[in-house]
């Protein structure tokens, strides 16, 4: 098969994928899976859980502890600092957007060597139990880029999913000959390694693709005669920009300019837009996935985080980490903290800059719909705790400054903001009979609570106004009555308050579960005709 050609879809039986997952060869070996299942309930996660608990529930305690005067300073002074997080959110998310379809560019002196360079991009796409007809659609949007011959695709199965084969079978058909190479896979879980769900599926994926990239194009090394390779992932509800792969490769280089070196130690995160059928959600859904995108925009890539849900880096950089993790549920936050304690770098998160439209949750009644919000609330927090368990028990101080700035900056976001922020409020709002607020030049400071309510309002106002303005940039076209566009502004936050009643209650919930809850709750799809089950089920 020559470089550059379409070639026709390879597909791999079940037995055949497991036997190669732990195959080695003396030039090139596959990394070596050597981790294990710890202990499931004394971890680190105990400790995560009772820091939440004690921020959480920080006015209560301290109207007992501090004097009134001390007490109404402090609480005023941490509800305002929650406000102005979400205001520096809302200002990085415009700064970025602005950013979107400008590609970077190598510097002058590069370009001459970087024409020779070649590209071949690996893409994963799972599917567990979602319909066909998503998956082809998802696939349909790589079909759509401009350079087809460079796109290694994997589209990766469960070994329980149901019309296995004949799903195999439509997607051989409706993609055979369009991309470089196309491999259809099925992974079958190891109970004895790895736990159901994203991160084992990709992580057999991955090194399907590298054992096949392996044998069929670069012999030993990703970077020989000039060609590089890149790892992207996502969940099967993704539609790519048609200019993803160029917009990559863009970046790569400017991000690489000599055409030698080894490439740099990053991810490139696209901003998703949740612009899906998005018209169609309850006040509760839209509202969650608009904050979403503008804390992807503003929080995930402007505080160099993690990335999430599709995102891109290079071979190199996912072959020195052993690709992903098999035994934990989520496979992108804990994505960046794995590849910062294997590679000891800091691993930047980039902006990728074009958009990319994710899935919501979905149901096709508002209780399954209330019923999926939730089960995924827990699963990102979760997914957290289990990030936060890894990093102390991983961490070796290399990188020391940025490590640690990590580990504070991923702390307050997810523990803090998306877990204390909103009980933290309500509590602080809490009338105390014991407690007087003193009053400075006729306010009281019973009142700074109102005024950070008003700081996030105009935030979250941000938020919809950037949704707004992405519409046509998406080629989207959605029916909101500006009517219920304010009135899903107004109740901002009381979703954000039962989002954090529902991530502090998980957990909690998790601390006395242990690792069993940290299974990967699949997605559901009901509105894209898909039915909600539980990896735990695969």
């Amino acid at each position: 098969m020559s470089k550059g050609t379409p070639s026709e879809a390879t597909v791999l039986d079940p037995g055949a994928a497991r036997r190669s997952y732990s195959s080695a060869d003396a030039e090139c070996p596959l990394p070596a899976d050597k981790g294990r299942f710890g202990n499931p309930r004394l971890r680190w996660t105990v400790l995560y859980a009772l820091l939440i608990v004690a921020i959480a529930t920080m006015p209560a305690w301290l109207s007992v502890l501090l004097s009134s005067n001390a007490y109404a300073v402090t609480v005023g002074a941490v509800s305002v600092a929650f406000s102005l997080v979400w205001v520096i959110i809302a200002i990085n998310a415009v700064r970025n957007y602005r950013k979107l379809n400008y590609a970077p560019v190598p510097r002058w002196q590069a370009t001459q060597a970087l024409r020779e360079r070649r590209f071949k991009h690996i893409v994963i796409v799972p599917c567990y139990l979602d319909p066909l007809e998503i998956l082809l659609k998802c696939i349909g949007t790589l079909a759509d880029q401009k350079d087809r011959a460079s796109l290694v695709v994997v589209v990766t199965f469960e070994a329980t999913t149901p019309e296995l084969a004949a799903k195999q079978a439509a997607v051989a058909a409706a993609f055979d000959g369009v991309f470089g190479d196309l491999l259809v896979v099925v992974h079958t879980v190891d109970r004895e390694t790895e736990i159901a769900g994203g991160c084992s599926n990709k992580n057999f994926a991955l090194r399907q693709a590298f054992l096949y990239c392996r044998e069929k194009h670069a012999g030993r090394g990703w970077g020989e005669s000039g060609c590089r390779y890149t790892l992207t992932t996502c969940d099967t509800d993704s539609l790519y920009h048609p200019y993803y792969f160029q917009a990559l490769e863009m970046s790569y280089n400017a991000a690489n300019p000599e055409a030698d070196a080894a490439p740099q130690h990053c991810v490139w995160q696209p901003p998703l837009f949740y612009n899906w059928d998005l018209d169609k959600r309850p006040f509760f859904n839209r509202t969650t996935h608009v904050m979403r995108m503008m804390m992807m925009l503003g929080g995930l890539i402007s505080f160099n985080l993690n990335p999430m849900s599709v995102f891109s880096y290079p071979m190199e950089l996912g072959f020195a980490a052993g690709f992903i993790n098999p035994r934990y549920g989520v496979d992108d936050i804990i994505a960046k903290v794995r590849w910062m304690c294997d590679t000891n770098s800091k691993v930047p998160v980039k902006l990728l800059p074009v958009p990319v439209i994710s899935g919501p949750t979905v149901g096709t009644t508002v209780w399954e719909e209330a019923t999926e919000w939730g089960r995924q609330i827990r699963r990102w927090i979760v997914g957290s705790s289990e990030t936060f368990h890894y990093f102390v028990i991983h961490y070796r101080f290399t990188p020391c400054f940025s490590g640690v700035v990590w580990f504070f900056t991923f702390f307050c976001y997810y523990g803090v903001l998306l877990c204390c922020a909103g009980i933290f409020n309500v509590l602080a709002a809490v009338p105390f009979p014991w407690v007087s607020f003193p009053v400075y030049y006729g306010i009281s400071l019973q009142y700074v609570g109102a005024a950070a309510l008003g700081l996030q309002m105009l935030a979250f106002a941000v938020g919809f106004a950037l949704d707004a303005a992405a519409r046509p940039m998406l080629g989207v076209k959605e029916s909101i009555h500006p009517v219920r566009n304010f009135l899903h502004w107004l109740t901002s936050p009381l979703v954000l308050l039962l989002y954090s009643l529902i991530a502090f209650a998980s957990i909690v919930r998790f601390v006395f579960e242990g690792k069993k809850m940290a299974r990967h709750d699949m997605a559901a799809k009901e509105g894209f005709a898909a039915k909600t089950r539980e990896a735990a089920e695969c």
